[in-house]
């Protein structure tokens, strides 16, 4: 009865009490509930921001082992905007992303090679990524993954003459061998692999790839770890004829 009591009198010298009086009883007993409430409302403020103003995923490219030639440059190279005026893909409401955060050294896998194919992987079976750049060693282990598709099986009659002479091969029989030793844990199993140039040394050559390794777009803005540079495209992209005509758009200038 003693705490009613002074609860009472404390409300009715609230009542009396100055607007200030007033303002620090308020905070006092309310001030958790008003900061809880602000960071509650800035959270949704910032979630319906963001989703309002997300732009659409156009293209979406891994650049493994590769990064910026000017890493001051917060700006998208002049190529891809001229692309995408070409493609007709606005960038305003859409996205053309070149990702060049993954970086993977399968000799020594260290935490940054690690975290790098944790990431890819996330990526991959998420169906978030079109296509893969890289030079030619990076590409070998994933080329001889059945991650990407089989050109033959995207390209038109007209793409296949066109885009032929810049193949990168794989050899199904080597493909097959590969997956072999993975489901019978043969860690042993070191596979040969065919010069990816040369499809008439394989005993069923795929075209998995596309050599961009002359296009001064990409060389001049970026650094590509090692030799060559082909592309990719992920057997689950959701915008692979998007990555057919970039390929197409980088070999003709």
């Amino acid at each position: 009865m003693a705490v009613m009591d002074e609860f009472k009198e404390e409300r009715e010298a609230l009542k009396n009490g100055t607007p200030k009086q007033k303002l620090a009883y308020f905070w006092y007993y309310y001030k958790w509930h008003v900061i809880i409430s602000v960071i509650v409302i800035g959270m949704i403020v910032s979630f319906i921001y963001q989703y309002t103003n997300r732009k659409d995923t156009a293209f979406n490219a891994v650049l493994l082992n590769a990064s910026l030639l000017d890493q001051m440059s917060s700006e998208q190279p002049d190529f891809l905007t001229d692309f995408a005026e070409k493609e007709g893909i606005d960038l305003n409401t859409s996205d053309i992303t070149f990702d060049t955060s993954i970086r993977i050294v399968e000799d020594s896998m260290d935490e940054t090679s690690v975290t790098s194919t944790q990431k890819l992987m996330v990526y991959v079976a998420a169906n978030e990524l079109d296509s893969m750049i890289t030079d030619f060693d990076s590409f070998q282990k994933y080329a001889n993954s059945s991650l990407f598709y089989d050109l033959r099986d995207i390209l038109t009659e007209e793409q296949l003459q066109a885009l032929e002479p810049y193949f990168y091969y794989v050899d199904r029989e080597v493909v097959l061998a590969i997956e072999a030793a993975n489901d019978d844990l043969n860690t042993d199993y070191t596979p040969e692999y065919p010069d990816p140039l040369h499809p008439e040394e394989m005993q069923d050559p795929v075209p998995v790839g596309i050599c961009l390794t002359g296009c001064t777009d990409l060389t001049d803005n970026y650094y590509f770890r090692g030799d060559g540079i082909v592309m990719g495209i992920y057997a689950n992209a959701e915008h692979a004829d998007t990555a057919v005509d970039l390929a197409e758009y980088l070999l003709s200038k």
